[in-house]
């Protein structure tokens, strides 16, 4: 065997037992080789709770919902500026809890007064349902909670006090 031949051999087995390594480990660890795909996130309850609804009507309520989540997003382009400045005073050497504290408080405000502006519209909109449609949305948005919020909004707890278990 020439020499020419000889190296082609010797660089292919040095190749292939470097994939096939990489295989094993790949195997072996779980890594995935390509893109990690982002966990989608979870609807709220109340756009879940909207499956209740007859689809005319569910459709109008979730443009409704649409349309408010748009009007309060100027608020909450404030509030992770608050939050990134409440970041940023955090990581500085002479640490000012006031300020944090203050730029903490900015946030919280304009969460609730968004999440306050939503409800509004929610409450507004309930008015054009019937007795039957909203007792339904009811139902839905209280299965939709979380484990242990359901127990609490049922009424189930622990005999000491202690929360219950979802």
């Amino acid at each position: 065997m020439s020499t020419r031949w000889k190296i082609v051999v010797a660089v292919s087995l040095i190749l292939n037992v470097f994939l096939i390594g990489i295989g094993i480990g790949v195997l072996a660890t779980g890594v995935r080789i390509g893109p990690v795909q982002a966990q989608p996130r979870r609807p709220s309850n109340i756009w879940l709770a909207a499956d209740a609804l007859p689809p005319n009507e569910r459709l109008s309520f979730r443009q409704m919902l649409r349309e408010r989540a748009v009007a309060v997003q100027p608020e909450l382009k404030s509030v992770r500026l608050a939050r990134r400045e409440a970041a940023a005073l955090i990581s500085q050497p002479n640490y000012d809890p006031a300020a944090v504290e203050q730029a903490l408080e900015r946030a919280r405000q304009g969460e609730m007064h968004a999440r306050g502006e939503l409800d509004a519209a929610f409450a507004q909109y309930l008015v054009k349902l019937s007795p039957d449609q909203r007792g339904k949305l009811a139902e839905a948005m209280v299965r939709n909670r979380p484990g242990a919020l359901r127990a609490a909004i049922e009424g189930r707890s622990k005999p000491n006090g202690a929360p219950p278990s979802p």
